[in-house]
């Protein structure tokens, strides 16, 4: 019996490879996958990590000026990769981008004075 290899790689959502997707989680940790439907209802996908402090101080800083622009820094600095027709339409990349600038945002706090 002959023992044959693939050597086709595993493709997830996003046309990443699972190679890829192992390399961005040994990196960065924890990777945000985030789903969005064009106009003919096929569904993308957009593979984002956590922005660190020096992100988000960036984003904070463009966002005095113009808030498309600082969603413009924050996909540019934590997109990873997925289905390329999110970078070439805007509308697709701002949703996207919209929707992981909500994730991020900081979590409730609990205070109690004691």
């Amino acid at each position: 019996m002959e023992n044959t290899i693939s050597k086709t790689a595993d493709v997830l959502d996003g046309n990443i490879t699972q190679a890829q997707f192992n390399q961005w989680k040994h990196k960065h940790k924890k990777v945000v996958k985030l789903s969005i439907a064009d106009d003919d209802e096929t569904t993308l996908f957009a593979y984002f990590k956590k922005p660190d402090i020096s992100i988000r101080s960036a984003v904070l800083q463009a966002s005095k000026m113009d808030e498309f622009k600082a969603l413009e820094v924050l996909f540019k600095n934590c997109y990873l990769g997925g289905d390329g027709k999110i970078e070439q339409e805007d509308d697709l990349r701002l949703n996207i981008t919209t929707a992981f600038s909500d994730h991020i945002q900081p979590k409730p706090v609990k205070v109690e004075i004691l």
